[in-house]
């Protein structure tokens, strides 16, 4: 899978300032093609100046489904007051040529990415698409066709942590565990955080002991049900085993009996997992079910 082929390569053509003078064609008529974000802006704006790398980022990453078009709320006066913008930063979307969305404000990562798939629709980014494509690839045993597909994700989106776990899991897959711990060393620790990315470096780890064994743990919880931490580990090497309801069952446990451990972490990462599967994935309706009744 080559991931959309006829997306725009350069930078340039995703991301560009914009004026009144060329704002039909950047703006009206480009999307007609593909969604168009319109970024209002204003010199000295300090919440512009948050959002305007995130947000290009965002775009970069998105394969060439969605552009981003940045204007000068000042300069182009007449067009900010067609479109009734009140302040700045103020985003639109631009969808055959004309407005369909917006939003005010510097929001953060999680939720522009929310916004942007919301524009994209059901079908998701090309990104969203190949993630999908090498996990379905993985999960049938075809290790070395996802790594390729996951190597290729990551050459549009080098911090795509879902990919960058993929590209770790394919390693153990294929047997090659120094390569896949070589790369979880190399991993930013912001990154080593992510619940992709943890799965992974436990699943490695347990990985070099031989097959995935996960006795050492079990045998630390034997002698001291209330190790929350060997629990944890369990619970996230089984996730990443990809045994989901196991892993998740094990985080529960942690809440039942301490959910203030380490600062909440087992219910946090529970939710992680739970927006990393899916929301209306049968396993994860089934456990929140379970944490709803633990929790209140």
């Amino acid at each position: 899978m080559i991931i959309d082929p006829n997306a725009p390569q350069g930078a340039a053509d995703l991301i560009k300032d914009t004026t009144t003078e060329t704002f039909m064609e950047d703006v009206v008529e480009a999307s007609n093609e593909v969604p168009v974000l319109v970024d209002f802006w204003g010199p000295g704006c300090k919440p512009c100046e948050t959002l305007k790398p995130i947000l290009e980022n965002l775009v970069r990453t998105m394969g060439g489904a969605i552009k981003l078009v940045k204007i000068n709320a000042q300069e182009a006066y007449q067009i900010a007051r067609q479109l009734q913008v009140q302040s700045v930063p103020t985003v639109f979307c631009f969808k055959n040529g004309q407005p369909v969305d917006a939003f005010q404000g510097a929001l953060p990562e999680s939720e522009l990415r929310k916004f942007i798939n919301k524009q994209l629709g059901d079908a998701g980014s090309p990104i969203d698409q190949a993630l999908a494509q090498a996990k379905e690839l993985l999960d049938a045993g075809d290790a070395a066709n996802a790594q390729g597909l996951y190597m290729q994700i990551l050459e549009h989106d080098r911090s795509n942590p879902e990919a960058c776990a993929g590209v770790m899991r394919s390693h153990v897959a294929l047997g090659n565990i120094d390569g896949a711990k070589e790369i979880a060393d190399n991993l930013p620790q912001e990154l080593k955080s992510n619940e992709h990315i943890a799965s992974a470096i436990a699943m490695i780890e347990l990985a070099g002991q031989g097959d995935l064994d996960t006795s050492e743990l079990e045998a630390k919880l034997a002698a001291d049900p209330n190790d929350h931490q060997a629990r944890f580990d369990l619970g996230m090497a089984l996730y990443g085993a990809g045994k989901s309801e196991e892993g998740l069952m094990q985080l529960l446990e942690i809440v039942k009996k301490d959910r203030t451990w380490n600062d909440d972490a087992a219910r946090l990462q529970m939710l992680k997992i739970f927006e990393a599967i899916g929301l209306t994935d049968p396993v994860v309706i089934q456990v929140r079910k379970k944490l709803t009744t633990v929790l209140f």
